[in-house]
């Protein structure tokens, strides 16, 4: 099992546009998402909204069978949900996931009960 945690900030002004993205994910979109997922090899995803000093984060955890496959066929996904998912995180954060990110996150710590 592969996993992942990363951060992006969210744009000035685009915390509301951001919360409104993930609660469409919970809600009208959730079976696409669920089908996106398991396309994609993974069995949890969870997306948070952290605020901070700084401005507000996307914090985002990700497992599942492999992760750079997952980025890989995700950023090059055409796919109607996966596009405006793209979009959506583009827009409030700026970032590009047509591009498959460099190096993930060191995990360091793991503890399972």
């Amino acid at each position: 099992m592969d996993q992942t945690i990363f951060a992006l900030p969210i744009l000035p002004g685009q915390s509301a546009a951001a919360r409104a993205f993930l609660v469409e994910l919970e809600g009208t979109r959730k079976e696409q998402y669920a089908a996106s997922e398991r396309r994609l090899g993974l069995n949890k995803e969870v997306w948070a909204l952290q605020q901070t000093p700084q401005g507000d984060l996307y914090v985002v955890y990700i497992s599942g069978e492999s992760i750079s496959t997952a980025f890989a066929t995700f950023a090059a996904s055409r796919d109607e949900f996966e596009v405006w998912f793209k979009g959506q995180v583009l827009a409030t954060t700026g970032a590009d996931l047509n591009t498959p990110p460099g190096p993930m996150s060191a995990i360091l710590s793991d503890y399972q009960a």
